[in-house]
């Protein structure tokens, strides 16, 4: 008897444990992602700068300087960066932060579908402390009554020794 308790108390300690390593993992993934994804947008974004000034701009403006003037073709490759920048910007999550997520899990795709699970395996987590309380609580009323229960058959029998 005091065994099954103490073993389902160890279940019930290692389902929780197990839930609360879940919910870490979720949020670590989330957060991975989102640094991740926000590290390669900066770098995109810096990399594109550096394309403008380097060498696609140099040459593409001296390409076009044989139809037309130099400032209109130093426009048109400028412009073509900024439109590349505001896509980067624009398609973050799909481009950055949702390819970190699968990577890092691989049944999770998106950022909602992330959320969704971490708030499951919350609610799990919840289940299993409840759980482990009522177990607790249920071995400690158990103890709690085989103590009174000694304790008054140990008074009985001084009471007895005690008469004689």
């Amino acid at each position: 008897m005091e065994n099954e308790i103490f073993d389902q108390i160890k279940r019930e300690l290692t389902a929780y444990g197990e839930s609360m390593g879940e919910v870490g993992r979720l949020r670590l993934i989330g957060i991975i992602s989102h640094v991740l994804g926000l590290f390669l947008l900066i770098f995109t974004i810096v990399l594109c700068v550096f394309a403008i000034l380097s060498f696609g701009a140099v040459a593409v403006i001296h390409a076009l300087s044989a139809c037309m003037p130099i400032w209109a073709a130093s426009l048109i490759i400028g412009s073509l960066y900024i439109v590349l920048i505001v896509v980067a910007v624009g398609c973050r999550k799909t481009l950055f932060i949702h390819p970190f997520i699968q990577l890092l899990s691989k049944d999770i795709r998106t950022e909602e579908e992330l959320s969704i699970r971490t708030i499951e395996a919350e609610h799990k987590a919840e289940l299993q402390q409840v759980k482990m309380s009522w177990q607790v609580e249920n071995a400690t009323r158990e103890l709690d009554f085989y103590t009174n229960l000694l304790r008054r058959a140990w008074k009985f029998i001084r009471g007895l020794v005690n008469k004689r």
